[in-house]
Parts: C-alpha cells; structure tokens; sequence
C-alpha cells in the first residue's frame, strides 16, 4: 500500500506507537484522541550485539542530499532499527548534534542494551509532530443520507461522515523542529488528511478517494486544503512524494493529483484553483514523462509506443520499513553482492512507489508461501514491468488535463491567462513545442497528443482480444502477464476503450465474465486484489477499496456504452463461460470459499434483478463492498444509538479484531472469502481509520445508495426487534438469549422507531449446519 510508518520528530527511530485508539463515534463533540509511544524493549538479551554491524547501506540522496541525518538509511538508524525493539519500523526527537555524538560516543560492537537505553535518552514518540484538529464547517445531513433507501445503512453512513474529525490533522508547531534537531516531516500550510492507523501523515494515492469521500461529505474546504497541499508539494519538489515525510523523497505514487483537481472542480464548480493548479500539474506530468518513461517497440505491432513504468532509485532499506527490507535483502542463498543488493532495494522501493507494495504481479515467479514474504520479494521485477493501470492513468490525467485547460480558458474568456507560466514539457516528440508556447489552446493540445500515446500503448501492449482483459505488459519476457488483477479495469475507468467492444454487446460481457464469475465464487467483495494466494499483501483474499471504486467505474463507462444493454436472468456465470484464459489460472487451482464464512450473505440481491447488466453490476458489487465495511465495522463493536445495537462482548471477537473499548473500526481492506473480516497479510498487520475506507463507503452509498437492500452480514442475522428491544423475541418469531438492550447502544443517531438487533451464529454451528444440509 503506501510503506508505513513514519519517523517522527527528530531522528529517526523506529518506535512502534500503537495506533491511536480509533474508537469511533458519531458525535461531533471533539476530543482529540491522544498518541500513545510503546516503550523500547529488547526482545533478545541487553548483552545480544546489534546484527548488520559492518553492513552499512551507501548514502542516499533524499536525505538531505546525503547529509548526516537520523532517519535514513545509515549506521545509526540500521543499528536502532535491527536492535529489534519495537515490532513496528518507527522514529523520534532530540538535538540532532547530541544526538550524533551519543551515537558515536557508543563505539563499536553495540549491543542491542546500549541501543535500548540511547533510544530512551535521545528519542521521543513518533506521531507528535501532526496534531488532531476538530472539524470546521461539518455538515451533519450531507445530501448523499437522501439517496439512501435502507435505514441501517442511512444512519451508519451518517457515523462513517462522521469519521473524518478522527483523521484531520495539521502540523504541530510546538513539536517542529527550529533548525536544532533532525525532523522528518515536511511540514505542510494546510490542514491534512491522513489515512488512519500507523499513517499519521498524508499519503499520495490514499488522498484520491479521500478527498472523493470529502466531496461527499461536502467538506469542500478540506478538499481544497488537500489539493493546496498536493500543489506545495510540486511547488517545493516538481512532483509529489510517496507521502509527507522526508524519506519519501526518492520516489512518488500513481499520479492522481489530476484526477482529484478534476473531481473537485466538477463537484464545487469552483474554477479558481485552476489558476495556481495547472501549470502546476503540468509540472508533475513532466517530472512523470523525464523520470519514468519511455519508448518500446511492441512486439505485436512493430510499432513504438510511448511507456511508463516504476522505477525508484534507491539502494538502502527503505527507513519506514527498514528491518523487513533488510532482512528480504540479506537473507538471500547465495548472499547477493552490493549490485545485487542495491537492485533489490530499488525494487522494493518501486514496489512502494506503484502503491502495491506488494503483489504476485510484480514477481518474476509468484512463491505461495503465505508465511513468508521474502522468497517472493526476492524475485521482484517491477521496473521492467509496464503497469497497465499507470498508463491507462497517465492518459487520464493528460485527457483531463487539456480539458481543464479549456475550462479556464473559456472561464477566463482568455486564452493566455492558464499559461502565464509559458510551461509547456519540454517533451522531444511532443508537436506542441511547436506551437506557440502562451497559450491554453496549445497546452490543451499537447496533452491530448499525450493521452492519445499513452493510450495507444495501453490498446497495443496491454488489450488481449482473446482474453478479452487488460493485463500489464512485461519487457523482461516481451509478451503480457497472465495475472488478472482489477488494474485490468483501469483502461475503461480512464475511457479507453477497445474497438472490440463498441457495438458488440457480447464481447463487452466477455469482458466482465471473469467478474461474473468472482461475484458467484467468494462471498465477499469480487475486486479481490488477485487470484494467487501467496501471503502478499495485495493479493487473494484482500480486496481494497480503490479497487472496488474503479471497478464500478469501468462498469459505468460499459453502461454508457450500452445505455440499452441487456438484462440478464442471472448475472453469476459458471468458471466455463468466463472469456478463454481470462483468469489467467484453472478452476481447481482457485482457493475455495469456505462455507463457515458463506453464512446468511445472498450471492444476488433482488435490487439488481431486471436491471441493464452494467448497473446491475455496479449495485451488486456496491453491496458487497458497503456490506464488507459495515459487517467488519459492527463486528469491531458498531452500533447506532436508537436503531442497532451492539453485539454482545462475548461475541465481538469472533473474527479477531475486536479490541476492548471499539465502538467499530473501518479496516483498510476486505476479506473476499469472509465479509465479517478484516483483510490481511503483507510486512504488517491491518490498519483502521481509514481514510480510502471511509471515502469509498461515501461514495458508493452516495451513489448507488437507493438499490441496497438492508446489510446481510454472514453470521451475524440483524432482526427487528419487538418490545421496544426490553426483549429477546424478535418480531419474525426468533428468540435469542443474551442480546442485550437497545438501550446500550453507543453510537450514531437515528430518528427511527424501528429497533434492530443482531446476534452471532457460532461459525462450526453454521458450517455443521451446511454439512447436513
């Protein structure tokens, strides 16, 4: 996903600061949520010297262009971080000279007890230099709340709008750095929207579905603070970081910025910002274009396209996650020597960068080992990947780039005032350097020449016809992947679509065979990060909320394709009509769905039935997802005061996330195979908040909220109660010990009379239940 955590304050440390105790509530009353620091402790004996002495990583140049700092790679934070006293990979706080001559006044030989007791007098917590802020300007009844039909789902869509006065942060002034200590935050002007969990600071791909989520919410101001950030950042860089830390400085994320400037603007109608945001988005899209592309030949066509890739250059551990890459890198049989070194590092770096860090996509061979990541990473090959999804991007924002550039100029009634930076990229091929060089007119046409290149690659290197998907392309082999991943969907979510499937309504179903399929086949949300189970993190059974958003979105674009498609009788297809190697892997070889997770969740919702095929698509996985965020939310302790009460404790922890205290969480991916769960796997564990979560449930409930029937959770039956909810005899007739009164509910408002209570079938009582049947 983004790589984690971060360093705090002044140097460097890794410290595992629990995350902030996201007990969520939907009161907008504030009260910040206070950061608490796990204290340094060894795990081995203080006497056990520190390993990896000796092999120290060469300097880098994004830490302060290779000036002694704290927190990058160097002997002082390898020493700290392999000391292995926090089970996270974390930073910290002192006067950055004393804090150098401590280290050094250590000697040689540490032992993992010195380092203890010098992080102790050196460092301070991480996550203090960002402070919570309550919410200005919250509107309590957005108006997505009407398009909801289902009252569970209405007044919990109210909780989760609720959500962001837990993530919205801006810089701590009395906690920065006066040029006497070492920070590693870049301090940002304007109010910041972090993810959640251990992301305490704002985060590049994360921001575009967040900020969706905000548009939602109609908190247009924080949209703007966003966006404003996001500009500073190119501003002060000529890109934008992987996140806001000084660490992140060698390396970016899918660029999205172009995508959040177009959904503001369409949202707010607000013209303004494009004044300041062009040129400046200009800017980024050249820094992608000098850094990150380049030409191929196609093996299919002969013909030479331009291309994109990630490519980070680094040759160290990345510091917020130091010791996993370390011991990926130096555990290898034979030892790799320092090229082989520095090549696995920038991999690994680029794995972060593409935001999927990481995934069976990206490996020269998948390895199903889901205890241990290392033997897969090690055969990471993604710089000579070309990523459909970041091409299929890229023509995007050039596309809506040169839009914008018309908007404002027939804003402006001008067509020289969006460009009074004369800054048109100084791209070789681009015929737009020709052209005049003050002008909208000529801006708007270079970038239409470059989504139309960037387009064109991902129709020839990318569009398998036979399959009927968008795969990645890969040079090492010079032919197509054969994972199928949801960035197959991305090519239509950016309007590029295949002549194969305009006018033919049946090979536009081939196309979503393979997504017909998976909404019968698991019972959780169908944009399942890949088919491969290998322990990744971005791969089966994780589904995440980006992916749900985007791929709704390629439904969208088939739906205005087809605006008088078909409706079909039943929309789950078996594996043999799904288009011929589509899935890229055969039917026994898929994991199974356990039938202990299955439960009470319908496979096809009535909603959907007699709808065009594209809609029908979107609702059905629209629920899935809206289920998935609310079953694991209520299963984490959720409840809506006068409306659904919480379930009772000893049943919270049924799925292994509950913590004592949770009044619900919003997790940051999905279970396929279990829409009660959390998702997991990768170098660390789950993370709540979320933000991405939050933005995507707005989203969706927003739209597609009027065709959701009430949420099913698999083993969790929610029934309406009678009595007022003084009793355990539901209104259906069901009696159920031990469910507790509506009147312990602890969060959420609602206006309802209706009284809903849910309670939890034992998985082996279930699953014995299915065996007789």
């Amino acid at each position: 996903m983004r790589s984690l955590i971060l360093f705090a304050l002044l140097g460097g440390m890794l410290q595992d600061v629990e995350s902030q105790n996201i007990t969520q509530t939907s009161a907008i009353s504030f009260s910040a949520t206070p950061v608490t620091t796990a204290i340094p402790s060894a795990t081995v004996p203080l006497d056990t010297p520190v390993v990896g002495q000796g092999d120290y990583p060469p300097e880098q140049y994004l830490c302060d262009q290779g000036k002694n700092t704290t927190y990058c790679a160097g002997v002082l934070l390898q020493d700290v971080q392999l000391a292995g006293l926090f089970p996270d990979s974390k930073p910290t706080n002192g006067t950055l000279n004393d804090t150098i001559a401590a280290f050094n006044a250590l000697g040689s030989n540490v032992t993992v007890g010195q380092i203890e007791t010098f992080v102790e007098s050196n460092f301070k917590g991480e996550g203090l230099d960002l402070e919570q802020i309550p919410i200005e300007g919250f509107v309590q009844n957005p108006a997505i709340l009407d398009n909801i039909s289902d009252p569970i789902y209405k007044a919990w869509t109210s909780i989760v709008n609720s959500y962001w006065t837990l993530l919205i942060r801006e810089t701590n002034e009395s906690s920065i750095c006066n040029g006497n200590c070492d920070s590693s935050l870049i301090p940002l002007n304007h109010t910041v929207v972090v993810p959640g969990g251990r992301y305490h600071e704002i985060y590049y791909w994360d921001s575009r579905w967040i900020i969706e989520g905000l548009l939602k919410s109609e908190l247009y101001d924080y949209a703007w603070n966003l966006l404003q950030n996001m500009m500073d950042f190119i501003d002060a860089y000529g890109y934008i970081p992987n996140g806001g830390r000084k660490y992140y400085l060698n390396r970016s994320q899918p660029p999205m910025f172009i995508q959040m400037l177009d959904a503001y603007v369409k949202v707010t109608g607000n013209t303004t910002i494009l004044e300041r945001a062009l040129p400046l988005a200009s800017t980024e899209m050249e820094w992608w274009a000098t850094n990150r592309t380049f030409n191929y030949t196609s093996p299919f066509t002969n013909k030479t396209v331009l291309v994109a890739h990630y490519a980070v250059n680094n040759s160290a551990p990345r510091p917020e996650g130091y010791v996993e890459d370390y011991e990926t890198v130096t555990g290898t049989t034979p030892a790799l020597n320092a090229t082989g070194k520095a090549e696995l590092y920038s991999e690994l770096a680029s794995g972060a960068e593409s935001g999927w860090d990481y995934s069976s996509r990206w490996c020269k061979q998948p390895v199903l080992n889901v205890s241990d990541n290392n033997p897969a990473l090690r055969t990471l090959n993604i710089k000579a990947i070309i990523p459909v999804d970041l091409l299929s991007l890229l023509a995007g924002d050039h596309a809506l780039l040169a839009d914008m550039y018309d908007l404002h100029a027939n804003s402006t009634n001008s067509t020289s005032s969006s460009n009074s930076t004369g800054i048109l990229p100084p791209t070789a091929n681009s015929t737009a350097n020709s052209t005049s060089n003050g002008g909208s007119s000529a801006n708007a046409t270079y970038h239409r020449q470059q989504a139309q290149a960037f387009s064109d690659a991902v129709l020839d290197l990318c569009w398998d016809p036979v399959k009927s998907w968008f795969y990645d392309f890969n040079t090492t082999s010079n032919s197509r992947s054969n994972v199928y991943t949801p960035a197959g969907a991305w090519p239509l979510w950016q309007n590029i679509t295949p002549s194969e499937l305009v006018n033919n309504e049946t090979a536009a179903l081939n196309f979503v065979s393979g997504a017909r399929f998976l909404l019968g086949r698991y019972s959780g949300i169908p944009s399942v990060a890949s088919l491969l189970y290998t322990g990744l993190n971005w791969d089966f059974p994780n589904s995440w909320p980006p992916h749900l958003h985007t791929t709704i979105k390629a439904f969208e674009t088939l739906g205005r394709l087809y605006p008088n498609a078909s409706t079909l009788s039943n929309l789950t297809i078996p594996y043999s009509q799904v288009a011929s190697g589509q899935l890229g892997i055969n039917e026994t070889a898929l994991q199974p769905q356990p039938a202990s997770t299955i439960g009470n969740v319908s496979l096809q919702v009535q909603e959907a039935q007699g709808k065009p095929w594209p809609l029908a698509l979107s609702i059905e996985y629209a629920n899935r997802y809206l289920g998935a965020a609310f079953c694991s939310w209520y299963s984490t302790g959720g409840a809506i005061e006068g409306l659904l009460t919480q379930l009772p404790l000893s049943e919270l922890n049924a799925t292994g996330t509950y913590t004592a205290g949770q009044s619900g969480v919003m997790f940051e991916k999905f279970n396929a195979t279990d829409t009660d769960a959390a998702g997991g796997g990768g170098e660390y564990t789950v993370q709540v908040g979320f933000g991405w979560t939050n933005g995507v449930v707005l989203w969706a409930a927003g739209e597609y909220g009027q065709y959701l029937p009430a949420p099913t959770c698999p083993m969790i039956p929610i029934i309406e109660m009678s009595n007022n909810g003084t009793s355990s005899s539901y209104s259906n007739g069901t009696t159920v010990n031990g469910t507790g009164s509506i009147v312990n509910a602890t969060s959420g408002n609602s206006t309802s009379s209706i009284l809903f209570a849910g309670y939890r079938i034992p998985r082996d009582d279930w699953k014995r239940a299915v065996e007789e049947q």
